[in-house]
This record gives structure tokens, sequence and C-alpha cells, in this order.
């Protein structure tokens, strides 16, 4: 940078109250991350909600071993919210996001203190489907102007891609606008169509191709909520609501986690070490045509292994032996067609 523009870039902090020790910020830092799974759909996001906004991480939204939405983050009049706190959900199904705006300028003039808003994001996975719901809270004592923006976009990498893998072909991508909707393709090599399918209610005063914009002006203790669906290669709009569709997520979740053994000690920290080890493997746990299997592990083998799951039949036989079940019929329906021998 030139030092005229070091100079401007100077007197530009100086004349904003309280910003004379300013720090420009020229990345998101690193951020955790949290993984949630159902079905044949997993997701990878970071603590603020979003996908892809950070580093740190293979964010996002997958689908049968393709990622179906490589971006997603959520925008205050063009900033990064700031993050009060996000917390997941006892049984993994629902990860709860607190945010709140930074400083907000107009040119030299304070437009919006700091904490002033206050944005929920409920986000979870249901088969195919990324269900969130926004809901903007003004606490302040003026009529705020906002422009909120959600900006997407899908890769439809698959997860050797995802992983560092250079393909030197790929397929082609294009988009679909409509009415509240967002349609991206990929027309890939394999001579399949994929499709991301994202659909917003209300339907937003401005949607383009990457993003997709809401002009708010909400007044002293008002609030607005808005909703956005990610669909991986859908069949039919599902109209159902969002807090159904959420109550019926953590009822099957529920119903994994049943057993007909229980364990309880007189130890409280054991007993939680036993409660999440029992959530994380019924996250894991995937209705397959011949019943219930462990896929090996989220992200990168979230898919039948043979041995992950006989290994993990075999310690669960005394808990649960409907696991044993599901995954002796599942290897039993997709014998190798061919040996493996290892090599000296």
């Amino acid at each position: 940078m030139s030092t005229k523009r070091q100079s401007t870039k100077q007197k530009e902090i100086e004349r904003r109250p309280g910003l004379s020790f300013g720090i420009a910020v020229r990345a998101s830092p690193v951020r955790p991350r949290h993984a949630m799974k159902h079905g044949d759909s997993f997701l990878v996001l970071d603590s603020h909600g979003d996908i892809g906004a950070s580093t740190g991480g293979p964010d996002g939204l997958f689908h049968s071993d393709t990622r179906y939405l490589s971006h997603l983050e959520l925008l205050i009049n063009g900033l990064q919210p700031l993050l009060l706190g996000s917390n997941l959900s006892n049984d993994n199904c629902v990860l709860t996001v607190d945010l709140t705006n930074p400083d907000m300028f107009d040119g030299d003039r304070i437009i919006l203190r700091k904490s002033l808003l206050h944005v929920s994001r409920t986000i979870f996975v249901a088969r195919d489907n990324l269900h969130q719901r926004f809901v903007v809270h003004n606490y302040g004592a003026t009529s705020v102007p906002l422009l909120l923006s959600i900006t997407f976009d899908a890769d439809f990498a698959d997860l050797f891609e995802v992983r560092g893998l250079m393909r030197p072909r790929r397929g082609s991508l294009r988009t679909e606008i409509g009415e509240g909707v967002v349609k991206l393709f990929y027309d890939g090599l394999d001579r399949l169509t994929r499709q991301t399918e994202i659909r917003f209610e209300p339907r937003p005063t401005a949607l383009t191709e990457k993003s997709a914009s809401f002009r708010l002006a909400l007044p002293p203790q008002g609030s607005a909520s808005f909703y956005a669906t990610v669909a991986c290669d859908p069949r039919e709009v599902d109209k159902t609501p969002f807090l159904r569709v959420m109550r019926q997520a953590h009822r099957e979740m529920k119903q994994l986690l049943k057993a007909d053994t229980t364990i309880l000690t007189s130890n409280h920290r054991f007993n939680e070490m036993l409660r999440r080890s029992t959530v994380d493997l019924a996250m894991l746990l995937t209705e397959t045509p011949q019943g219930l299997f462990p896929y090996a592990g989220i992200h990168w083998y979230s898919t039948t292994f043979g041995r992950d799951g006989l290994v993990t039949a075999l310690q669960m036989l005394w808990f649960d032996p409907l696991i044993a079940r599901g995954v002796l019929r599942r290897l039993a329906a997709s014998p190798s067609r061919r040996s493996v021998h290892s090599t000296p």
C-alpha cells in the first residue's frame, strides 16, 4: 500500500470515535466446527452457522459423497455478525446460534451501535434437506434499516476433491432463478445431473445467482423472521412447516437412541460420557434397505465400511443386537466381486 493511501486510511479511522486503535481484518479467523447428519446427508459448518466463511475445515452440505453446498454465509449490512454463542442439542439434531451486530457506520456517522440487534439461527438436517430459520430482533430505541444478505454457492465436488485431489476435467455448472428459489445444477461427466435447490420464505427483496437479500426496517423492539431450505436433488417441493420437520427429526433420533439396555452409574461424569458416546453412535447409524448400519465416520467416511461395521456390531451386540442384524444383512447384500490380496 502506498504512503498516500495509508495516510488516507489512518485519517478515516481517526475520524471515527473509538476507532483510533482499529485493526483492519482481512480474513475471517478460524472458527470451531460442528458436524450434523441425517440419513445419507451430513453437514459441516462453523460456530456462526456459516459454511465456507472461514478457513480451517472442509465445510459443506454433503449428500451421497458429493458436496451440494459449499458456501452459505449471513451478512448484516455487508458485515459479518458477532458471535454470542452457539449450542448443539444433546441429540446432535439442532444447532442454535446467537449473533449480534458490530458497530455500523454510514460514512463518519454511526447508524447502529454494537449489540443492539439479536440474530438467532436454528439449523438442522432432515433427510436430504438443510433447514435454517433466522429471527432478527431490534433492542434499540429507534427504527433500524437493515439489509440482511445470505450468500451461497455449490461446487458439487466429490469427497476426494474436497480432500485435495485434482481432477483433469469436470462437468458444467448452470443456475436458474425463480420466485424465491434458486436452482443450481451440475451436469457431470457421468451424464448425471445433480441439483441443489435453495428456497427462501418469504420471498427475498433481491435474489441473484449467488445471494438473497432481505431489506428490513425494524421498529424498536420489533422482530422479523425468514427461512431458507436447501434440498439435494429434490423430487418435489416439501411444504411441511419448519417446526414440524424439526420435531420429527428429534423423534427419529430419539427412536435410534432407544435400546433394550440402559446403563446408569453413581458417577455423573461417566454417565455423561456414556450418553455422549450413545448419541454419537446414533448419529452414525443410517437406515439402509437391509436395516441400521453404522457408517464409518463423519466426514470423510460417511458410508458403508465392512470392517468398521462388523467391529461396531460386535462391540454393541450386548447393548443393541439390532445393529448386528442390520450390518450382517447389509454386507450379505453387497458381496465383494473380487479378492484383494496384500503384497509383501
